[in-house]
């Protein structure tokens, strides 16, 4: 049973690194004049910090099923 929970860990990490590869995409369609740059820049940052969570779950989740 420990090791379906970590495999679902796993999952859940790659799901986020998808998620915030979709971001990155998103951030560059939203970049424009004035507050469209402001969003662009949000999104910029919240993707990279849902692609290093996600890396950290896949990473951690991997290590601890071996």
């Amino acid at each position: 049973m420990k090791l379906n929970i970590q495999w679902k860990k796993v999952l859940y990490g790659i799901i986020l690194i998808v998620i915030g590869i979709i971001l990155v995409a998103l951030h560059f369609i939203v970049g424009g004049n004035g507050i469209g740059n402001f969003i662009s820049g949000i999104i910029a940052v919240i993707s990279v910090l849902v692609i290093l969570a996600g890396t950290y779950m896949t990473s951690s989740g991997i290590k601890n099923c071996k």
